[in-house]
């Protein structure tokens, strides 16, 4: 009853608003609720240490689902605080606006076309015949990827730590995994432990991929394989699962060549060991935030291989961040097509449209400008001498919301990391999307005057 009045105030209060803002302030507003919680004495363990300040920034990582922290989960939140944070993650990864979809529509109520909105924006659905179909699914897809993967890592950790912590470590990592935040509830050295464990790498890669490839895929997938349904799929699906294979195959080579004989990483370990280490850095270098080797170990060359994947995140519509994969190839067609001096942006017999090369160039420009300027606010405020690429590969990982680390998070100072919770917020909600939210521009009659070509020389 109390959640049905407070989804109804919310929805009240929200109404008169954008997508962009609507998405801006349910983020915000459910940080703060979150600090809030976790700052409670009951959810923290005796030991606990955490300040509010750390509260507050574990809660931005949680709901912006990047997994950078300043206290380890395991040593600051007994079971009432993990269970908070597992729900922190949940609804970082979907997004409030989405459970409150799901309650409209489990009630049987209208939705207002400004959430409806809303809920296209977070996911970039761009269909509204089936919103309802779609917002099922999303559910249905992530709870169940999410207990399969927890009963299978349950087979290794039930039997190392009980039946209830084993169960509740399995759920806890599963969500983690599918929503890409990269938390786990072990300690301060993330999957170092399970480093060449292949059941607890490739069921967490599984989740960190199906997570990544964005909930439009397998909203095409479910609906032309699960139901034999005869037609193709999507351009944009064929376009993700091939992406993904690709850059999954690039990543998992170039860190193994560049790394198989650095001893502070893979060159101890036998062959097999070596490609499994690699191929789950590469999975998790797509926005998850999770590691099974030491980053500050790592060569610059490899460290650049890694913030170049973070920086292409994974596909839209889903819980992964980065720029997104098909907004970078969207750039490369046009580049092409440029060079080559064709009329059009065409790739496998399609026309990309100038609207999608227009909004590709924006978010570009936009998430390229956010990370130089974060880089430089890093740089400034960050203690100590850091060695320059790992400032990069910290900076990468906050906006990217990804969450590795070269150790350096717990060591910036407050003023560092006030920087790295804004660029955590704004790579989850999207440089764009926070932009339009706080500008509300209306455009006069001069900036739809078509006026005479400016005469600039580039190149």
């Amino acid at each position: 009853m109390l959640f049905k009045l407070f989804v109804k105030k919310l929805e009240r209060a929200l109404g008169g608003l954008s997508p962009a803002r609507r998405i801006f302030l349910s983020f915000a507003l459910v940080i703060l609720l979150g600090s809030l919680l976790l700052s409670l004495p009951f959810v923290q363990v005796p030991s606990s240490r955490a300040t509010y300040f750390d509260h507050l920034f574990t809660t931005v990582s949680m709901v912006c689902v990047t997994g950078l922290f300043t206290q380890p989960v395991a040593s600051t939140y007994n079971i009432w605080g993990q269970l908070i944070c597992m729900f922190l993650i949940q609804i970082g990864g979907l997004g409030l606006m989405t459970f409150i979809g799901v309650f409209y529509i489990q009630s049987k109520q209208k939705l207002s076309l400004r959430s409806r909105a809303t809920i296209q924006d977070s996911f970039s659905y761009g269909e509204t015949r089936s919103l309802r179909k779609f917002v099922y699914s999303i559910f249905l897809t992530t709870f169940l990827v999410e207990g399969l993967g927890a009963l299978f890592l349950s087979f290794r950790f039930v039997p190392q730590l009980g039946w209830g912590r084993g169960l509740f470590s399995a759920i806890f990592l599963a969500i983690s995994a599918f929503c890409n935040a990269g938390f786990d509830n072990f300690g301060s050295t993330s999957l170092i432990a399970f480093q060449t464990d292949p059941l607890v790498n490739l069921v967490i890669a599984g989740l960190i991929i199906t997570g990544g490839l964005g909930f439009m895929v397998w909203f095409d997938l479910a609906t032309h394989i699960g139901k034999k349904k005869k037609g193709r799929l999507h351009f944009h699906t064929k376009l993700v699962l091939l992406l993904t294979v690709g850059l999954l195959a690039f990543g998992t080579v170039s860190s193994l060549v560049l790394e198989w004989n650095n001893a502070g990483t893979i060159g101890n370990l036998p062959v097999a060991d070596k490609v499994l280490v690699s191929f789950f850095q590469t999975v998790s270098m797509r926005t998850a935030g999770f590691g099974t080797i030491d980053y500050s170990m790592a060569r610059p060359v490899t460290l650049l291989i890694y913030i170049l994947q973070m920086f292409l995140g994974g596909a839209p519509g889903g819980t992964a961040g980065g720029l997104k994969i098909t907004t970078f190839f969207v750039l490369l067609v046009f580049a092409r097509s440029e060079l080559l001096g064709l009329p059009h942006a065409n790739v496998a017999r399609r026309t990309i449209a100038p609207r999608t090369v227009q909004k590709s160039f924006s978010v570009f420009i936009i998430f390229l400008m956010t990370f130089l300027l974060g880089l430089i606010l890093l740089g400034i405020t960050a203690k100590g001498n850091p060695p320059f690429i790992h400032l990069i590969f910290e900076t990468i990982s906050a906006l990217g919301t990804v969450g590795v680390t070269a150790n350096l998070t717990p060591d910036l100072g407050k003023l560092a990391l006030s920087v790295i919770m804004v660029l955590m917020f704004i790579g989850r909600i999207g440089p764009l999307t926070l932009l339009v939210s706080l500008a509300d521009y209306h455009p006069e009659k001069k900036d739809m005057i078509h006026y005479m070509k400016a005469d600039i020389s580039i190149g």
